[in-house]
């Protein structure tokens, strides 16, 4: 058969494997996946390269419903970037690749595959929403090509996936909203041209990239750091609610809490972590401290998170068993060639992770656990709802909340945040700088 599969009779010509590689093409892959359309699908048995067309200058389409219908068929799909993926295509047997990686060799490479027609037509042509419309197919092909022969030799190498697919699921439901925007002064303080694919009709999509090797996911796209936005300014003002109001719940000592689920002390939603550190560290009750002890105290909290129990410290039970744990988790480390993450990610022994840093990639990590549990609970709860979940930035969610939703909703939000003994407060306002 052609490499070019573009009618329906053909497609019904290929018949399912066990596994299979995919890789999407859309219009543009420089601009936001929602902001796109699905060009062509690469599809490789293992024994051969085809390339099924969806919406491209130089073919007829297939309906995208059979291909997904096709590919549901296989037993496993691989490709890199679920996520990015499902934006377009239903591939709930998919295996992401880049996490295989991620396990296997501690990180995630680069694969340069563009063709010289692609380098030239994304330097001149960047802002085409129909940019790869009209590069070649034959272009694709070659690319896609080149990719799969780097990477195949990932496929088959995954362990167990089941937390893979529900950060995918997780972080794809909160960034597939967007967060509202005053388009023109994002794009002016941001200096973002007008096709830069990351805005559209006022609203900016963010993109979390889930591939570090703590499993905690970042999130920059096309200039703007949405975990970062700056506090000073009028940086913030500029993102602003689609419903009624933004309302942000913050965890409470939230390292802290996770540190004491993973070393065994139980503490209340009522305790201050910080406040109970400093009267010990200042040898006086919780209630006496004051502003600026509490300031200092957390400034030595974090001083023995990131480097070690200091003596003066050590008979602090808290102190006390997470210099304990980390001992403990090192030792495991050393002891075996790799080391499983509470997420179940694999981390590889490598002679610059020292116990400190072990003990705060298991702790990021875990962090990420919890948030993704919680993240799919809202997205369950939320699902007939107006009231959207929009930005996750560590230790705190961001909603984009409409008053059809009632109080009620907001109460059963905060309910599932703080399972587990996490406390969370809360602010609203009508944009980010919640003024």
């Amino acid at each position: 058969m052609y490499y070019i599969v573009e009618k329906q009779d053909q497609l019904d010509k290929l018949e399912a494997t066990k596994k299979a590689f995919i890789q999407l093409i859309v219009t543009n892959p420089l601009f936001h996946p929602k902001l796109v359309r699905p060009s062509l699908v690469y599809y490789n048995n293992g024994e051969k390269g085809y390339i099924l067309t969806i919406h491209h200058s130089e073919s007829f389409s297939l309906d995208i419903d059979s291909i997904n219908l096709f590919l549901s068929k296989h037993k496993t799909i691989y490709l890199i970037d679920k996520k990015y993926h499902a934006y377009h295509l239903s591939v709930a047997n998919a295996v992401d690749l880049n996490l295989v990686a991620l396990d296997s060799n501690n990180e995630v490479k680069e694969y340069n595959c563009d063709t010289q027609f692609h380098r030239s037509f994304y330097q001149n042509k960047s802002d085409l929403v129909n940019v790869d419309y009209i590069i070649p197919i034959s272009k694709h092909y070659e690319k896609c090509e080149c990719f799969y022969d780097q990477i195949k030799y990932l496929m088959g190498l995954e362990l167990d996936t089941s937390f893979d697919n529900l950060i995918l699921d997780a972080y794809h439901y909160v960034e597939h909203s967007g967060i509202g925007v005053i388009e023109e002064h994002v794009k002016s303080l941001y200096n973002i041209p007008n096709s830069a694919g990351v805005i559209s009709n006022s609203i900016a999509y963010s993109y979390y990239n889930l591939y570090n090797l703590t499993g905690r996911p970042t999130n920059s796209f096309k200039g703007i750091n949405f975990l970062a936005i700056p506090k000073e300014g009028d940086y913030r003002k500029q993102f602003v609610p689609t419903n009624d109001y933004f309302v942000e719940f913050d965890f409470d000592s939230y390292h802290l809490r996770l540190i004491a689920k993973l070393v065994g002390i139980e503490l209340s939603n009522s305790e201050s972590m910080h406040k109970m550190l400093a009267s010990q560290y200042f040898n006086k009750p919780a209630n006496e401290i004051t502003d600026e002890e509490y300031k200092q105290a957390k400034v030595i909290t974090f001083r023995q998170l990131y480097g070690g129990v200091e003596p003066q410290y050590s008979h602090i039970e808290f102190l006390s068993c997470m210099s304990s744990y980390t001992n403990q988790e090192y030792k495991k480390y050393k002891a075996q060639s790799s080391y499983v993450l509470p997420t179940g990610r694999i981390l590889k022994k490598h002679s610059t992770i020292t116990k400190h840093k072990l003990f705060n990639y298991i702790l990021q990590n875990l962090e990420t656990k919890t948030n993704v549990e919680k993240i799919l609970k809202i997205k369950e709860y939320l699902k007939d709802k107006k009231t959207k979940l929009i930005l996750i930035t560590y230790d705190a969610f961001l909603f984009d909340f409409s008053v059809q939703d009632g109080k009620e909703a907001l109460i059963e939000i905060k309910d599932i945040l703080q399972q587990g003994e996490f406390p969370v407060k809360h602010t609203h306002g009508i944009n980010y700088s919640f003024s």
